[in-house]
């Protein structure tokens, strides 16, 4: 199989994740009032996908090096395709949610598998190199998606969102059956036993570098999905703001995302510190949080806006150190420790959209909320050891 091959299929594995996770973001406030439901109720949608995306990798690591990567990746477009299917034909909140739960298993186990089988068929240094501009894209389409889906619904209604998911779902399906082959030859007939899941995601699950790795990335990832759930109530109620223009806001976010990553490539990936480049980083999302608290004296959505570019800057150069180191932590254990990692990071993200979805959407709370995740951000440093350099120039 080609590099291109490779690659092509990898990135469009990771795009069910970037789709599925928040483009109909833009489209909760109608979603709302179509299904009679609260604001609160229609964000259940959200915690929903991912923790079901969580457990999904959780179990498709283990499965994944028992049966090879191939077979799974099949088995997850097929689900993706009939969770989107189950979104379309909801007519009320609880067959959404039970929609999305489907989708997000399905999700789990394609973005789990995307860079699972970058790892089985690059050399180190060749996935350095790869990561280091697919992070870019990465950093992208958390923004670019809100803005599609904010497109497709203005102009074809909140339901045109999971018709685009439903089309994705099946291209990937296509694609996995006839142009992927099977990339982990060695099979580990014993991976998939109790004992020794339990043994070996207790190991992962107790490394300390492993667990602040962790929580500088559900903070980081965290921030925008904060903005894109209670900015979009904030955006209609407070500001009048239209549901496409505050969809095409995002494109703020993705020049941000981008610039940092390239700040972090061109100047500081060989030359700067893990410990230095994070207590920076985590510096600059404080300020974002901070720049949106101040709204309350200037009461404008651009004030808002800005606030959340900073904040993403910052985040990207946090989620450019971790998203590296954490593939080394344990190369004997690639797929159990990117399942984890995975699972555990979408376990994050559903406890914060859990208590972001029974807060108030109002700015304020949202600033609150954003301060106290760039804090805690901070808070790791004091056990930082800054002795290090993240990467040398032979790719280590």
């Amino acid at each position: 199989m080609s590099l291109l091959r490779l690659l092509s299929i990898s990135l469009l594995m990771a795009c069910s994740y970037f789709f599925a996770s928040d483009m109909y973001a833009p489209s909760l406030p109608v979603m709302s009032e179509a299904l009679n439901v609260s604001s609160t109720a229609v964000q259940q949608t959200v915690s929903a996908f991912f923790i079901a995306l969580g457990l999904s990798q959780l179990v498709c690591g283990a499965v994944a090096e028992r049966f090879g990567r191939r077979p799974i990746a099949i088995l997850g477009a097929v689900i993706f395709i009939i969770g989107s299917a189950l979104c379309l034909h909801a007519d009320q909140l609880s067959g959404l949610i039970m929609g999305r739960t489907v989708q997000g298993i399905g999700v789990g186990a394609l973005f789990l598998l995307c860079r699972t089988i970058m790892q089985d068929s690059l050399t180190k240094e060749q996935l350095v190199d790869v990561m280091s501009w697919f992070s870019i894209l990465f950093m992208c389409l958390p923004a670019s998606t809100p803005a599609i889906g904010g497109y497709l619904e203005s102009h074809f209604g909140w339901h045109s969102s999971f018709w685009f998911m439903l089309g994705l779902a099946v291209l990937l399906l296509v694609v996995i059956t006839f142009g992927l082959k099977e990339t982990h030859l060695e099979k580990n007939i014993h991976a998939t036993k109790p004992t020794v899941i339990v043994r070996d995601y207790t190991m992962i699950a107790t490394n300390t570098q492993f667990l602040r790795y962790l929580t500088m990335m559900v903070m980081a990832n965290g921030g925008a999905l904060v903005f894109y759930l209670m900015g979009a109530f904030i955006a209609k109620e407070q500001y009048h703001l239209p549901v496409q223009y505050f969809g095409l806001s995002s494109l703020l976010l993705i020049g941000c995302s981008l610039c940092a990553r390239i700040v972090y490539i061109r100047f500081l990936k060989y030359t700067q510190t893990e410990g230095r480049i994070i207590k920076v980083a985590s510096c600059i999302m404080l300020l974002g949080a901070l720049t949106i608290l101040s709204n309350a004296v200037f009461h404008s959505m651009a004030t808002i806006i800005i606030g959340m570019g900073i904040y993403c800057f910052g985040a990207g150069l946090t989620t450019s150190v971790v998203a590296v180191s954490t593939l080394y932590l344990f190369p004997k254990h690639k797929g159990q420790a990117g399942a984890l990692f995975g699972s555990l990071q979408m376990v994050g993200i559903f406890t914060l959209t859990f208590i972001v979805s029974h807060l108030a959407s109002i700015e304020w709370m949202m600033a609150c909320v954003l301060v106290t995740m760039a804090l805690l951000n901070i808070s790791v440093q004091r056990w930082w050891n800054d002795n290090s350099l993240i990467l040398s120039k032979s790719g280590c």
